[in-house]
């Protein structure tokens, strides 16, 4: 009754292997009824490869008389399908003491080696992935001694794989950095929040140093205490360059800016003293033409009879009555292609001179003020236009 009603199977063969007597737990673990099963050779539910195990594990039973426990192999099912199972051998012997058999329990252990090959296969999987990462990722128990990392770890200290193992890491910082990173582990420990993109000082076997920025996760054991800490650990030197190199760039165009806005000031104040010199000597000259030049002019005026003189006088006046005037001065800040004739002339337009008059004025022919005008026309924009030079110019004062 207890063979009969526990899991795992119970088994006897003779020496030959062959099923003398089993339970329902083996005929649960194979596939096969009791008729079939009884008398069956047990090379009929191991495949080539499993045989020869189990054969060696057998023989060495039958030899020693010590029996083996807890070895594995592969049972072929009457299905086909195929199960693991985990047996015990103890040798069988009569009353005389002779060796008549084998006897022991087999488990049916399938489940926990595909479990196992899972986990294998993933810690493989994530092993790999883990060493092509071009970040370091390390491990270290609860004293900071490394117990792994990956290959890019590796790159960023400069250490042999046998050397950083069992490393310390107050090993690979100066004292200041030693108190920043283990007050950061010891607020991971002491609240088992991950701490993110903390950076500090590296210091490689060769005395070079790197900047790191690293990430930080408590480890725990399977009954939840704080067995260590893992993390990834980045090179990030270069960019600690740049932005130092940045940052030089930044302070040395604030001088330059900070220096051009002094140069401003200055020049602004410069110019307003040309602008006030400039004002007075322009109050100078017209005081003096209009007390030495026009009372002279007028009393030429008053002299001569001669109507054509007078008309020359007249527009003497007027042409020395407009060197001071506001609008030849806006003409020339506000159109800079402007020649300085050009601009004698658009002023002559404006007091509402012909063109014969302008020319009398400015000694020159008629012909050429006429050049003169269309140039104006053509650098105002009224070529081809009907809009007037005169009220054109009118309007831009």
């Amino acid at each position: 009754m207890i063979l009969d009603n526990i899991q795992d199977g119970y088994y006897e063969v003779d020496l030959d292997g062959n099923y003398t007597f089993f339970n329902e737990g083996l005929l649960r673990i194979t596939g096969y009824s009791r008729e079939e099963m009884l008398g069956m050779n047990n090379r009929r539910i191991v495949d080539e490869l499993n045989n020869r195990k189990v054969f060696k594990a057998f023989n060495q039973v039958f030899l020693t008389g010590v029996p083996a426990h807890a070895f594995d192999w592969e049972c072929i099912r009457k299905d086909g399908s195929r199960r693991f199972v985990e047996v015990s051998v103890t040798l069988k012997r009569d009353v005389k003491g002779r060796p008549t058999g084998f006897m022991g329990i087999a488990r049916d252990i399938t489940e926990r080696k595909l479990a196992e090959r899972t986990l294998r296969e993933s810690e493989e999987r994530y092993r790999t992935i883990i060493e092509n990462i071009q970040d370091g990722y390390y491990e270290v128990d609860l004293d900071g001694n490394y117990t792994f990392f990956n290959e890019g770890l590796l790159r960023i200290t400069g250490y042999s794989r046998e050397e950083m193992l069992g490393l310390n890491n107050r090993r690979i910082v100066d004292e200041f950095n030693n108190q920043k990173v283990f007050r950061v582990f010891h607020q991971v420990y002491l609240t088992g929040v991950p701490a993110h993109a903390f950076d500090w000082e590296c210091i490689r076997k060769d005395g070079s140093r790197r900047f790191v920025e690293v990430s930080v996760t408590l480890k725990r054991d399977i009954y939840g205490n704080p067995a260590g800490f893992m993390g990834i650990a980045r090179d990030i030197t270069e960019r600690k360059r740049y932005q130092a190199e940045l940052e030089a760039k930044e302070n040395e165009l604030k001088q330059k800016n900070q220096s051009l806005e002094e140069a401003n000031t200055a020049l602004n104040v410069l110019m307003k003293k040309m602008e006030e010199h400039r004002a007075a000597c322009e109050e100078t000259l017209r005081d003096n033409l209009n007390k030495v030049a026009m009372p002279c002019l007028q009393r030429a005026k008053e002299k001569i009879k001669d109507k054509a003189a007078v008309d020359h006088l007249r527009l003497l006046e007027e042409s020395l009555g407009s060197v001071f005037a506001p609008y030849p001065h806006s003409l020339a800040a506000e159109f800079p292609r402007l020649t300085s004739t050009e601009i004698d002339v658009a002023n002559f337009i404006v007091q509402g001179k012909r063109t014969k008059e302008i020319a009398d004025v400015l000694n020159v022919t008629p012909k050429a003020i006429e050049v003169h005008r269309n140039n104006l026309r053509r650098k105002f924009g009224l070529t081809n236009q009907k809009t007037g030079l005169r009220t054109h110019l009118l309007a831009l004062r």
